[in-house]
């Protein structure tokens, strides 16, 4: 069986968990005699490319001129679109698998594919198909169900549309794409949330915003024509598609898993004179919470014991400083070189505790199965699959996440209660592994495969 992997991008490039997980995951597909080739966009080139990575072919498609940000994930193909329309048709593949929902990798792609006789997966493994602030927090605040709703949805993501009465937000959704499409709008225009500038694009949003929103809706119904199974990696996101309108027997939950061998039980207890050692592992990002953790751990009383490392990965420069601004020169806080894929098992098994304040909604994230692997408590943000993967005062502890008082009560009580970390430790169970997960993927593609035999079969 020939599977086709396609995503937005792929290494040797800078890429983040989706590129990981699949990485890690082909291998393991191979056991199940499945023959994979990558397809993944190489933005800004004019030309093609192949080579091997990890043994695997990969085949980069130009992406040329960078095209616009577009709110519905590829309405229109993307410049050089016909060198993947070319080579997608002379590899006679019986899957096609996508793993993004954008510009680079959307819906003219999945279309293509099942044009041309292919069956068609999706995975979707985040919450930008759904949402227009891309975190599924409703007004930068509170777990939205996910539903999208024009007026709600405008008025969620753009202040100045707060303003205006419902129906005209309405009549605005209504603004034609392909016009839109070709306007010469600021930057600010597409920001997933409206920021107080001053600038072009705050005033110039009330009337784009309504028809990003009512594109991405239309995106969904496309996404499930032309996808015969559409994979989600956490129960939320299960249900905020279900919500949407997309076909039950067409939804399938298949979490991550990781590729580390199952690990011993620690037998490293914290003692009561020892600092509580603290990790944060993720992007210089506003939503990944870094300011909450930090401002967290300098609110505690001098007297207790903690030590917070960040191993910090290179994203919002200006977020960085800022966060290097906060700390300042409290010596409990610091921060360390990013992390390689092979130092990072090491490196984790070194601290009491994983931090993972996130202020969205995660589909995982891989760091929290990482460290239960290692036998290594969490302390997370009470949202999305961190809620779905750590048990509360069983394999770690759960915060609302934007309370910093919260924060920094969870952090004292965990410093100082000994026995209770040592408790969550004992309690983490076996991680979910790349092999089951390799496992329900292999499923999916037999049973499609073997729905496409009976269909020709039924034919003759």
């Amino acid at each position: 069986m020939k599977v086709i992997q396609a995503l937005a991008r792929y290494f040797p490039d800078k890429c983040g968990g989706i590129q990981v997980n699949l990485n890690e995951l082909l291998p393991k597909l191979r056991t199940h005699d499945i023959d994979i080739q990558i397809a993944a966009a190489n933005n800004g080139s004019q030309k093609e490319e192949t080579y091997k990575y990890n043994d695997v072919e990969v085949y980069r498609y130009p992406v040329f001129p960078t095209p616009k940000t577009q709110p519905n994930h590829g309405q229109f193909p993307h410049g050089k679109f016909e060198y993947f329309a070319n080579w997608l048709t002379n590899q006679k593949a019986d899957i096609y698998h996508q793993h993004h929902w954008e510009v680079y990798c959307g819906l003219p792609h999945l279309r293509l594919a099942k044009e041309l006789g292919m069956a068609t997966v999706l995975t979707v493994h985040y919450a930008v198909p759904i949402c227009q602030r891309i975190t599924l927090m409703f007004n930068g605040q509170k777990v939205c169900d996910g539903k999208i709703d024009v007026v709600r949805c405008s008025q969620c993501a753009d202040t100045l549309s707060k303003k205006l009465p419902a129906p005209m937000v309405k009549s605005l959704s209504h603004f034609p794409l392909d016009l839109l499409s070709r306007l010469p709008l600021p930057t600010s225009a597409y920001l997933p949330a409206s920021v107080d500038d001053g600038n072009l694009g705050r005033f110039v949003r009330p009337f784009v915003v309504p028809a990003y929103v009512a594109a991405r809706q239309n995106s969904l119904l496309k996404m499930a024509k032309y996808a015969d199974r559409i994979v989600t990696v956490c129960d939320w996101l299960y249900k905020a598609l279900l919500i949407n309108g997309i076909p039950e027997e067409k939804l399938i939950l298949s979490r991550h898993g990781i590729s580390y061998t199952a690990q011993e039980k620690s037998l490293k207890t914290k003692q009561q004179s020892d600092p509580l050692k603290v990790v944060f592992l993720g992007r210089w990002d506003i939503y990944k919470g870094i300011d909450i953790l930090v401002q967290a751990v300098k609110d505690l009383p001098q007297q207790v014991k903690i030590e917070l490392v960040i191993h910090g990965i290179t994203q919002d420069e200006r977020y960085r400083q800022k966060i290097f601004n906060l700390i300042a020169n409290d010596p409990r806080i610091r921060v360390n070189k990013e992390l390689t894929r092979v130092e990072l098992p090491q490196t984790l098994a070194n601290y009491d505790l994983l931090a993972v304040p996130s202020q969205c909604l995660e589909t995982g994230p891989l760091v929290v199965l990482e460290a239960h692997s290692l036998s290594v408590p969490v302390i997370g943000s009470n949202l999305g699959g961190i809620a779905e993967l750590v048990r509360h005062g069983i394999d770690g502890w759960l915060v609302t996440a934007n309370d910093t008082k919260a924060w920094t009560q969870a952090l004292e009580r965990l410093a100082t209660d000994t026995n209770l970390l040592n408790t969550l430790r004992q309690g983490i169970k076996p991680v979910r592994t790349v092999n089951l997960q390799a496992a329900d993927l292999a499923t999916i593609y037999n049973n499609l495969q073997k729905q496409a035999e009976e269909k020709k079969q039924e034919s003759f």
